[in-house]
C-alpha cells in the first residue's frame, strides 16, 4: 500500500458508507480504478494508507486512495443503493459494468464490507441468476504450472557443455541442460525428441500434443 495518502480520503469513504451520498465525479483516476476492479474477479482493500486491488491468480495493484470515495459512489449510484453503515451485496448487470468501465461482459456480483480500519470490495462474475450469496467465494489461487522432463533411453550430450544426461527439462520451446554450470536451452534432433518420454515433476507420463517442427528438427 502507499503509506502517505491523506487519511481524509478514507474518512470520506466511511461517511459515504454511512449514507452521506453525493454525485460521483468522473475522472481518469476513477475510471482506472473501476477498470481494475472489473478486471476478472478482484478483492480490493481501502484503508487510511491507500487502496490495493488483488486479482485472481495473485497479482496486485496499489493505488492512491484519492479515487476511492468517487469509486464507491459510482458503484452505489449504478446499483441505486443508499447504504446505512451495513455490509452490502448486490448485482450489477452487463450494461451497468459497461457504463462504468467500457469493459464488455461486465456483469458482477459486488460485496461492500465497511470496517473501522479497512473497507473491503469484492467483485465476482455471477454464476447464477439473481443476487449474490451472503459472502464472496475466495479468489482462485495461482495455478501451479507443472514442470516437464524429457526422459531418454540413450543419454544425450548437451551441445553447449557436452555433459551427457538421460533427463532434460522440457519447456514449450526447447530442452534445458541441468548441468550446474550450464543451464542453457537447445533444440534436440527430431528423432531424439520422438523417442523421448515426457513426464511431469510428479513422474507421470504426459503426451505432447503440439508439434513444433520449426523448433525441433
Amino acid at each position: 500500500m502507499l503509506l502517505h495518502d491523506p487519511p481524509v480520503d478514507f474518512a470520506r469513504v466511511r461517511q459515504i458508507l454511512q449514507g452521506e451520498l453525493s454525485e460521483p465525479r468522473a475522472s481518469a483516476k476513477i475510471t482506472f480504478v473501476l477498470r481494475a476492479l472489473f478486471t476478472g474477479e478482484t478483492d480490493t482493500e481501502i484503508s487510511p494508507r491507500g487502496l490495493v486491488v488483488r486479482f485472481a491468480g495473485g497479482g496486485t495493484i496499489p493505488y492512491v486512495s484519492e479515487a476511492a470515495p468517487a469509486t464507491i459512489l459510482a458503484l452505489l449510484a449504478r446499483a441505486k443503493i443508499c447504504p446505512q453503515g451495513q455490509a452490502l451485496a448486490f448485482r450489477l448487470e452487463d450494461e451497468d459494468g459497461y457504463a462504468l468501465t467500457g469493459i464488455p461482459d461486465a456483469a458482477r456480483w459486488v460485496w461492500l464490507v465497511p470496517g473501522e480500519d479497512v473497507v473491503l470490495i469484492s467483485l465476482r462474475r455471477p454464476t447464477s441468476a439473481g443476487p449474490p450469496p451472503a459472502e464472496p467465494p475466495p479468489l482462485p489461487l495461482p495455478s501451479k504450472l507443472k514442470k516437464l522432463y524429457a526422459h531418454l533411453a540413450q543419454p544425450l550430450a548437451c551441445p553447449h557443455c557436452a555433459r551427457t544426461s538421460s533427463v532434460y527439462r522440457a519447456t514449450q520451446d526447447a530442452w534445458v541442460c541441468g548441468g550446474p554450470r550450464c543451464g542453457q536451452s537447445f533444440s534436440p534432433p527430431h528423432r531424439v525428441r520422438a523417442l523421448a518420454e515426457l513426464r511431469d515433476d510428479a513422474g507421470e507420463s504426459v503426451r505432447e500434443t503440439t508439434a513444433r517442427p520449426k523448433i525441433y528438427r
